[in-house]
């Protein structure tokens, strides 16, 4: 039962999550699903080529089933046109091989919106670890993403969020997928068999469209 779609620790049962990856912190052979990316905090001009060349190979892994994560992080050190040289690249992947993309962005709503224009993509995009207010979350969603929303969200933007367009994360987080679920049930409002279920359904047909 994959309920968690993004974190970086491999639970007990390894086929509960998607584990995310990047050259800097490969996946252990127990994982069952995987995410590869190129993460804006571990790049640096030098070292690009040989990120773009890994990725390449990690999609060679039946293991993955999804790209990212990868994205924009105007707090952090790396340049933001390399940044976004990296993003373009990974968002390129993720349509040739039709693979999800799970997105890193920090303080990046613009320019995400321009990306999406730009690439017109066909595969979904989902936020990662969303903690943006109510207002940011509606304006990604009429803009197609999807929001995957962990720990520390803010109820408001969970509470307007569409089912179909919402997914569930632990990321770094020692708190259990079930135990997020939980809250996230109450904050909707709804029970946690029928959150379950609305999840599974998302993740099935994001994951693991034929």
């Amino acid at each position: 039962m994959l309920l968690d779609i993004h974190t970086h620790r491999l639970p007990e049962e390894a086929a509960t999550a998607i584990l995310s990856c990047h050259m800097y912190s490969l996946p252990p052979a127990a994982a069952c699903f995987l995410s590869a990316g190129i993460h804006p905090w571990f790049l640096s001009q030098e070292d690009l080529p040989a990120q773009k060349e890994w990725l390449r190979q990690m999609l060679e892994d039946k293991r993955v089933i999804a790209l990212g994560e990868a994205g924009i992080d105007k707090r952090c050190k790396t340049p933001l046109e390399l940044q976004k040289e990296a993003f373009r690249y990974v968002c390129r992947l993720s349509e040739q091989h039709r693979l999800p993309l799970i997105i890193h962005a920090v303080k990046a709503t613009p320019e995400l919106m321009a990306f999406r224009k730009e690439i017109r993509p066909q595969q979904p995009w989902i936020i990662h670890g969303f903690r943006g207010n109510k207002e940011v979350a509606q304006s990604l969603i009429r803009h197609g993403f999807y929001l995957s929303f962990g720990e520390k969200c803010q109820e408001e933007a969970l509470a307007v969020t569409p089912p179909e367009r919402l997914l569930l994360e632990t990321d770094e987080s020692p708190v259990p997928a079930a135990q997020l679920c939980r809250h996230m049930a109450d904050v909707l409002q709804t029970s946690v068999p029928a959150l379950t279920a609305q999840l599974q359904q998302t993740i099935k047909s994001l994951f693991f469209n034929p």
